[in-house]
């Protein structure tokens, strides 16, 4: 057996480290054999130069566990050279950069589990391909856990805010969550999301970081805007365009179930109202007006447009509410606050589930005035509550809201795979 090349696999880079023998036992563990001694410079103890004043003393057995190769676990039986200062009468044990002291899980196990943390998949799956225990990797989660500590020095001058559902253990049943909409980089999970637990967060950051903060970017979230002159001084707030849209969408759908639920269940009118819905909701500028075919609950060909016009004509409260919900939407898709404006103010018709959402939105109308001029959205942020919901999901949910902000933080903001090893 070529044990250089055994050393290259397992990465023991200590030169110290002699590889002597080799064997594959009847459980499958591959269980090598090795010893390391040299002479040391100094004794640990009382710091004496090794003038042949230190001696050895024998030899310690100890084992050093390596993750899974070729699909087998590694053992490692290393014989270390224990020594014996004579100036002092202390012992201490040969070490190596192989594996900490007083444990038994080396350096290359530990840096591989870090990489490993990086993958949004269980603690316990990790464990498994590495040979070691899960209780082992969430520890070595909660020892990198140091650097996601909030640097209260800084804060970017766009920040988008929403909040996402962690664990039952959460001050809070959602959770608040904090984005550089330039970066995109994930600034801070936190367990709570109200406002007096949030105004004491942020007054922890220097007035300078909070003065720096010119935009904030959120949904209609009652909460966050009042940040904006008690926390955040120089800031304005953006409403997310997804949230207005959605409003919109659903006092429509709203509008629409109703219309539908007040027709006899075996009439036309119903069964198109029910089967076409997303026809309603796509953008009156999209809904194609060309091909012709034929349509459920239509005797003759028609194309998409003429669909509509037909499911529009059953109740003029639904298409004046159709008409409201396309004029906002476009002057949202092509960014001009004088056609909407012009739009908002002028619903005649409309019906009571949509001037409900109108209302609402009349409640932020600064702030949606301030959406239309600048670009920044939520996108990011929303993208980002996907891979969080992933974690989470493939950890098969977490008791610990402290682990929990410590595996997200990790997996989303570690970009380079560094060694976080403490020694």
């Amino acid at each position: 057996m070529n044990y250089d090349t055994t050393k290259l696999m397992l990465g023991i880079d200590d030169k110290h480290i002699k590889i002597k023998a080799g064997i594959k036992r009847n459980d499958g563990i591959i269980q090598l054999t090795g010893q390391l001694t040299y002479r040391p410079k100094a004794c640990p103890h009382c710091g004496v130069v090794n003038d042949h004043k230190i001696i050895n003393y024998g030899w310690r057995k100890t084992n050093v566990r390596f993750a899974q190769t070729l699909g087998n676990n590694v053992l490692l039986k290393l014989n270390r050279r224990n020594f014996k200062c004579k100036e002092c009468q202390r012992t201490f044990l040969a070490q190596t950069s192989l594996v900490p002291k007083h444990c038994s899980i080396s350096n290359p196990t530990r840096q591989e589990c870090l990489e490993r943390l990086e993958e949004p998949v269980s603690l316990k799956h990790i464990a498994n391909e590495l040979a070691t225990s899960d209780s082992f990797i969430a520890r070595m989660l909660m020892q990198a856990e140091t650097y996601f500590e909030p640097n209260w020095q800084h804060l970017p001058e766009v920040l988008l805010m929403d909040e996402i559902k962690s664990t039952n253990n959460a001050d809070e049943t959602m959770s608040f969550e904090l984005m550089d909409a330039e970066t995109h980089e994930l600034i801070d999970l936190l367990p709570f999301r109200s406002i007096h637990k949030l105004q004491h967060h942020f007054r922890h950051y220097t007035e300078t970081a909070r003065q720096k903060v010119k935009i904030i970017v959120t949904d209609m979230n009652y909460t966050y805007p009042k940040l904006v002159g008690t926390v955040f001084p120089d800031a304005i707030v953006l409403i997310d365009r997804f949230h207005i849209i959605n409003a919109l969408n659903r006092a429509f759908t709203k509008t629409r179930i109703r219309i539908m639920k007040s027709l006899p269940t075996y009439s036309r009118q119903y069964r198109a109202l029910k089967r076409y819905w997303k026809l309603l909701l796509q953008p009156a500028e999209d809904v194609d007006y060309t091909n012709y075919h034929k349509w459920t609950s239509f005797s003759h060909l028609l194309c998409a447009k003429d669909v509509v016009d037909q499911l529009l004509s059953i109740d003029p409260e639904l298409k004046a509410t159709y008409q409201a919900l396309n004029s906002l939407r476009y002057a949202i898709k092509i960014n001009d606050w004088n056609n909407y404006n012009a739009a908002f103010w002028h619903t005649d018709g409309i019906s009571l589930e949509m001037q409900q959402a109108l209302e609402t939105l009349r409640e932020h109308h600064d702030e949606i005035k301030n959406t239309f001029n600048y670009p920044y959205t939520n996108g990011p942020l929303e993208g980002t509550n996907n891979k969080i919901k992933a974690i989470k999901r493939a950890g098969f949910g977490y008791k610990s809201f402290r682990k929990f902000r410590a595996r997200v933080l990790y997996t989303l903001r570690i970009k380079t795979k560094k060694v976080l090893i403490t020694k």
